[in-house]
């Protein structure tokens, strides 16, 4: 979910739409398909953290949501799949634990790998074989959008934040290339029923009761896995599954990758108990544009009443509409994230153990394309889709976090007149023409993002469009946005049975939505749903036909399968060229100076742990530090403790902090770093310059610890105007019991 805080509406200065082009040339030919037995695969991961301190989070697009802290580090996650008769031939699948996709972020990484290869293996990897999906964490820095809209709702672009993403995402892929060998891929499904509900009921219901007699729940249940073995055993997993990440809530100040960040942190952590530390595992995103996490469902903060974000609820206050996860009156959202994050493990791990159809007897190959949204004109004379725009629901939130209370979901009269304030504001940034406004009715607009250009695009007006097919048994399509349920079960749909007519597939394969892939274009709603107007479908950008125009798109890439050849650019199908790098904008103030109090130095102690601890204790420490945008640790302050490894245990190249465990010879072994979910670092700013950092270790909370002395350690660089110096602390020893 992106939604738009009141505070973020200041910045709302002028900007129009986006670019174009995509492939001019034509038609291009690609290879005829062959068959063969078996796969060659690889996996990979890497860290993608970027700066924090002071960074708004990209998701819940609340300027108070600052990420000040680590929880659980952001990584990349990379999947390489070919057919060894086609080894040349190959698709990349990435998950990366962050908001959103990035077109520019995207083609980095392409050319951060590149140069870390040979001539030869460069060429088998660019962005048209590269799809990257964002799980869709709302705990995640932002900074990094490619789009006006999207960065000023984050302050702008952050320095070193594209690039620690594009890097991570780049090293993901590197490690998977070394590793790509012939292995046994396998896909399978399953339903999971208690880790997701719907949170636009309404609008779902809108929707035909003969089609929605077709399913028996209003969420998307299905989680597809495909799963990876060789001679060693175990080599990763990867699976879809439609839940939104937004289980920690939005006063959250610590990264995490939220409930599928868990999930895959779990399981690549029980491998590595049992010495396989090559394991991946991605929890990947799907058609969860209307699914939340939050179980509990929304209640009336005061009163307990149920309410569901529209105009009466809570007597009138949206504000106090809120949904709540499971376990969070014992646990808060760190609780609700776990038990969501669990379930998700529990129903992958199961599927693993369970029936498998492996994949064989079939291609490995992809379809890419730029096309132009607003040129495209539906089949059969229907009409051409709009230009962007956002409406009044927009700005009202969900109930997984309500926006500021001036709108409500469920806003679809364009002629209510009923928001002095708002047309106020909507008519100084830009009137939407009467074009625009008929364009996309029912929706009343509150951003004709579309006819604004100033100082940026504020949307996309091409989008990237992609598609894999890994033999006959999956077929994974790159959304660019995100999808509601019953919009996913349509493309889902329409494209399978596309595939089924040109015989690309087989009548039992699997047709997967990898959600928010490789940019972002806000929300596709249904076009039943898309007339309720409530949140979903006031952030549907191309107006009320969007799903058809998407599943046209992508039934035009599903028959290029077939035909091996994309059509030329037609009104139908209108390709276009990847948008040009805009002229970013940042709305930081640079860290200028770090200070100490008086008679302290950065890493000074100002809590010490207590003496002795045991299993399930909570181990705190404060300490003076500096603000946590100018680093973290370095080899320097590392020193010369243990690495188990040779590295950190996270796999980062820095860390805030460490847990450390003293040997018999008195040397210490870095036992946990900032990486994981026993430990957390929390950073506040102390008057002007000065700073405080707060950090917690739950013993054996995931990670079994054997009694000892340790001691925490906090790393951080501190700036004055000449220079900036690492640094770091430790506490005092403790004693953890048995």
């Amino acid at each position: 979910m992106f939604k738009l805080g009141g505070s973020s509406l200041w910045t709302l200065a002028n900007v129009l739409t986006a670019l174009l082009l995509v492939f001019a040339e034509g038609g291009r030919s690609f290879p005829t398909k062959r068959q063969d037995a078996s796969l060659l695969a690889g996996v990979g991961m890497a860290d993608i953290t970027p700066p924090i301190g002071e960074i708004v989070m990209m998701g819940y697009a609340s300027l108070d949501q600052r990420a000040n802290g680590v929880h659980l580090r952001i990584r990349a996650r990379a999947y390489i799949f070919a057919n060894p008769s086609q080894p040349n031939r190959r698709v990349v699948f990435v998950s990366t634990d962050t908001g959103s996709a990035s077109h520019h972020v995207r083609q980095m990484a392409v050319n951060y790998l590149k140069s870390k290869l040979s001539t030869a293996d460069a060429a088998l990897y660019n962005a048209d074989n590269v799809m990257v999906s964002a799980t869709h964490t709302h705990a995640g820095p932002g900074g990094y959008n490619d789009d006006f809209l999207y960065q000023v709702s984050t302050l702008g672009t952050v320095p070193r934040t594209r690039e620690a993403i594009a890097q991570g995402i780049a090293q993901a892929i590197l490690e998977a290339h070394r590793n790509v060998a012939p292995s046994t891929v396998t896909v399978t499904s399953g339903n999971l029923d208690n880790a997701s509900i719907n949170r636009s009921k309404k609008s779902y219901l809108a929707n035909p009761a003969a089609e929605r007699a077709k399913y028996t729940s209003d969420i998307d249940q299905t989680m597809v896995q495909l799963m990876i073995k060789d001679g060693q055993g175990l080599k990763g997993i990867v699976n879809w599954f439609a839940v939104h990440p937004v289980s920690m809530n939005i006063s959250n100040p610590l990264v995490s990758g939220d409930n599928k960040g868990y999930a895959s942190y779990m399981w690549e952590l029980q491998e590595r108990q049992k010495g396989n530390s090559r394991f991946v595992a991605a929890f990947a995103q799907s058609n969860g544009g209307d699914i939340s996490p939050n179980l509990e469902g929304p209640r009336c903060l005061d009163t307990g009443a149920v309410c569901d974000g529209d105009k009466d609820s809570c007597g009138g206050n949206i504000t106090k509409c809120v949904a709540r996860g499971p376990g969070y009156a014992q646990g808060g959202d760190v609780l609700s994230t776990e038990i969501i994050g669990s379930r998700q493990l529990a129903k992958a791990q199961e599927l693993s153990s369970g029936s498998q159809t492996t994949l064989a007897g079939g291609v490995v190959d992809y379809r890419h394309a730029w096309v132009k949204m607003s040129d495209l004109q539906l089949e059969g004379g229907g009409p051409q889709m709009c230009k962007p725009a956002m409406g009044y629901s927009f700005s009202a939130g969900t109930t997984d976090a309500p926006g500021p209370g001036i709108s409500w979901q469920g806003d679809n009269d364009p002629n209510a007149g009923n928001k002095p304030l708002f047309d106020f504001i909507r008519n100084i940034l830009k009137k939407p023409s009467a074009q625009l406004v008929q364009c996309h009715a029912p929706k009343p607009i509150l951003l004709a993002t579309g006819e604004m250009d100033t100082p940026n695009p504020w949307q996309p007006h091409a989008l990237p469009i992609q598609m894999f097919i890994i033999t006959r048994k999956v077929a994974i399509i790159g959304f660019p946005a995100e999808i509601t349920v019953m919009a996913g079960r349509r493309m889902r749909d329409a494209i399978k049975a596309q595939l089924l007519a040109d015989n690309t597939v087989d009548a039992d394969a699997l047709v997967v939505i990898a959600g928010l892939s490789n940019t972002y274009s806000s929300y596709v709603t249904t076009f039943e749903e898309y007339q309720v107007q409530r949140y979903e479908a006031g952030s549907t950008a191309y107006g009320p036909n969007t799903l058809a125009g998407h599943i046209q798109l992508f039934k035009t890439l599903a028959h290029s399968f077939n035909t091996t050849s994309l059509p030329n650019s037609t009104p139908n199908f209108p390709v276009t060229t990847q948008p040009a790098a805009s002229s970013d904008l940042n709305f930081y103030t640079p860290v200028v100076l770090d200070t100490t109090p008086g008679g302290k130095s950065f890493g000074s102690v100002t809590a010490q742990p207590a003496a002795t601890y045991k299993s399930g204790d909570t181990v705190t420490a404060h300490f003076v530090c500096a603000h946590p945008r100018n680093g973290a640790s370095t080899p320097r302050t590392l020193g010369n403790v243990q690495l188990p490894g040779g590295r950190l245990p996270g796999g980062a190249a820095s860390t805030y902090m460490t847990v450390e465990k003293q040997l018999a010879n008195g040397q210490w072994s870095v036992v946990l770093d900032d990486s994981g979910w026993d430990t957390t670092y929390k950073w506040a700013r102390v008057g002007v310059a000065e700073s405080s950092c707060t950090l917690k270790w739950t013993i054996g909370k995931t990670v079994p610890v054997e009694p000892g002395t340790y001691r925490l350690r906090y790393f951080g660089q501190n700036k004055s105007v000449i220079v900036t110096l690492a640094h770091s602390g430790a506490t005092n020893a403790f004693v953890v019991s048995p």
